[in-house]
C-alpha cells in the first residue's frame, strides 16, 4: 500500500512538471507579447490590440498550471523557523496536514470555479475589448485548480504513510 502511494505521488510530480512546464511556456510567450507592445507602444504608438486582456487571461493559466507541481515538489518559498527542530515523524505529520488543508482550500477554489466556468459556458462571457470567450480559459484553470488539489491530497497520504513507517521502525519502544 504505502509504496504504491509513494509511486502514484511520484507519477504525479512528473505529470504536474508538465503542466508546469507548459505555464512556463505560456509565461515566456506573454513576456514576449508584453515586451514587444511596449516597444511599440513607446516607438510607434500602435499598441498590439488586447494585450492586457490577453494577459489577463494567461496569467490565471500560468499559476494555476504551475501550483500542482510547486505543491507536491515543496518549490516554493518557505520560512522555517521551528519544524525543522522537530523529529522527522511530526514533521511528515505536519506535511500531511498541511496538504490535507491546502487540498480542501484548493478543492474550494476549483468547485467555486468550476460553478464559474458552467455560468461563462452558457452565456458565452468574452472579455470587454477584444471578445476573447472566457470559458476555455477558466476551465483549463478549474482543471488545474482539481489536480492541485488532488496533488495535495496524494502528498498528505504519502507524508502520513512516511510517518506511520517511521513509528514502525525497528527499535521503536512502541513496538519493542
Amino acid at each position: 500500500m504505502v509504496g504504491a502511494l509513494l509511486a502514484v505521488e511520484r507519477l504525479a510530480v512528473v505529470l504536474t512538471r508538465r503542466l508546469a512546464l507548459v505555464g512556463g511556456f505560456v509565461l515566456l510567450a506573454a513576456s514576449i507579447v508584453t515586451v514587444v507592445d511596449a516597444l511599440l507602444r513607446k516607438f510607434f504608438s500602435r499598441p498590439i490590440q488586447g494585450t492586457f486582456e490577453t494577459t489577463e487571461l494567461l496569467l490565471a493559466v500560468i499559476i494555476f498550471f504551475a501550483m500542482p507541481y510547486t505543491g507536491l515538489t515543496d518549490a516554493h518559498a518557505v520560512l522555517d523557523l521551528t519544524t525543522n527542530r522537530f523529529p522527522k515523524r511530526a514533521r511528515d505529520v505536519i506535511v500531511g496536514l498541511n496538504g490535507l488543508f491546502c487540498a480542501v482550500v484548493l478543492g474550494a477554489v476549483a468547485y467555486e470555479m468550476g460553478l464559474l466556468a458552467a455560468e461563462y459556458g452558457k452565456t458565452a462571457r468574452t472579455t470587454i475589448t477584444m471578445r476573447i470567450p472566457i470559458y476555455p480559459f477558466i476551465v483549463s484553470v478549474t482543471a488545474a485548480g482539481w489536480l492541485a488539489s488532488l496533488g495535495f491530497v496524494v502528498q498528505a497520504l504519502a507524508a502520513f504513510c512516511r510517518a506511520a513507517r517511521a513509528d514502525a521502525a525497528p527499535g521503536n519502544a512502541r513496538h519493542a
